[in-house]
């Protein structure tokens, strides 16, 4: 019980996880297409790196959801 309740918070980040890397790259492509400098805060450059860590350490460890 506790575990699929676990596993389903780990699929809920992981989905956010990749949404968040997804936007990002959004935002850097329309800014290298605009010619704009792709400027990131210090606590959206956190969440990014966090959510690429999460992402890589998903597949590097092979996770079984």
């Amino acid at each position: 019980m506790v575990v699929d309740i676990f596993n389903k918070v780990l699929v809920f980040l992981f989905c956010l996880s990749i949404l968040n890397v997804i936007r990002h790259a959004f935002f850097l492509v329309r800014n290298i297409i605009n010619k704009e400098r792709f400027v990131l805060e210090k606590k959206q450059l956190l969440f990014l790196g966090m959510s690429i860590a999460y992402i890589l350490m998903s597949f590097i460890e092979k996770i079984t959801i």
